[in-house]
């Protein structure tokens, strides 16, 4: 009965607008959690999946990806679904309203979407208020993607990160450094070789100063781009390994697709290229760097490829919006094997 209203519901969710259809998912959740029929739902956490990465305890390898919840409003729902981590943000310094509406297109022939948001946001001051107010109900790892504001420009970026990092640090169980969307001007150019030696160093010499300050190792992890060319890539990495980040996240939208709509494309026809560009990365970080795979994960198989090509973890987004809870229950039992 349960999966006969799961399945009815995200089919009559298809009616409404896509950035609509995902708000009403949010606020339905909220109302089932507070009448505490979340359990119907929720898939159970094996307790061999329970691992540990960066000094972090997850209860399992499956988490949600940054952009489903990017005020940090539902994180704790999100975590009692079953979720061994959950990614807020990307939130910039200043709320913002992202880019104009429609901005979220469904292709359900293809189970994929693109979108142009654009770091649509409620502001850092207030993401802290919501992550301090829920975060007693939470039960997981918590991570923070940060990114630069839409008008701040290229050269000051650095100062929008380091802001970011001295609000979330304390309440952030890891930090996700965005230069990845495609949907803010000018974001992408932060991962260019003129660019990136510059941010990183800034961001290195920050983290030192808030270990130094709160006695607290929050790693830090980088949201590359799928579109990366193979030569940025390496430098990407080499100089992010340099400089001390502990991770990388492969990978976010891409803006190389043949949709009439602009924006990055998330979903099935990302799932080979996030997959290809995966297993480059795991060739080019070094053995201490972990790996959080994400893009175009939509069936248990795909989890089972992300881990078998070197990911600590793994990110559902698209694959959840299609296929709701039975995919999230079936990726933890095929994480856990």
């Amino acid at each position: 009965m349960i999966k006969f209203l799961e399945d009815l519901t995200l089919l009559t969710l298809r009616i409404f607008p896509a950035e609509a259809a995902k708000n009403i998912t949010l606020r339905l959740l909220k109302l089932i959690y507070s009448l505490n029929l979340i359990g119907l739902v929720a898939s159970s956490n094996i307790e061999k999946s329970k691992i540990n990465i960066k000094n972090l305890s997850f209860k399992n390898r499956i988490g949600i990806a940054g952009g489903l919840d990017k005020n940090a409003e539902y994180f704790h729902i999100l975590s009692s679904l079953g979720f061994g981590f959950v990614e807020v943000g990307t939130v910039t310094l200043e709320p913002q309203a992202g880019n104009p509406k429609p901005r979220i297109f469904r292709f359900f022939k293809d189970k994929t979407i693109v979108n142009s948001l654009g770091f649509n946001n409620a502001g850092s001051v207030q993401v802290l208020k919501n992550i301090k107010k829920y975060k007693p109900m939470f039960d997981g790892i918590l991570g923070i993607s940060i990114g630069k504001s839409k008008n701040t420009k290229t050269k000051n970026a650095w100062q929008d990160y380091l802001h970011l990092m001295d609000y979330f640090y304390l309440e952030a169980d890891y930090l996700a450094i965005n230069i990845s969307s495609p949907n803010t001007q000018n974001l992408r150019e932060l991962s260019s070789h003129e660019n990136l030696e510059f941010l990183m160093e800034k961001i290195s010499q920050k983290k030192v100063q808030l270990v130094d300050m709160h006695k607290k190792k929050t790693p830090i992890f980088v949201k590359l781009s799928p579109d990366e060319t193979d030569d940025n890539l390496k430098n990407l990495i080499a100089v992010s390994e340099k400089n001390n980040i502990d991770g990388f996240i492969c990978c976010n939208t891409s803006s190389e697709h043949t949709y009439p709509n602009p924006g990055g494309m998330s979903g099935a026809m990302l799932t080979k290229k996030a997959e290809n560009i995966q297993k480059k990365v795991a060739q080019l970080k070094q053995e201490k760097s972990s790996l959080i795979a994400s893009g175009g994960v939509m069936s248990a198989s795909d989890v089972k490829i992300r881990l078998t090509n070197s990911a600590d973890l793994v990110q559902l987004y698209t694959g959840y919006i299609y296929k709701g809870n039975s995919l999230l229950k079936k990726a933890l039992k095929i994480s856990s094997s």
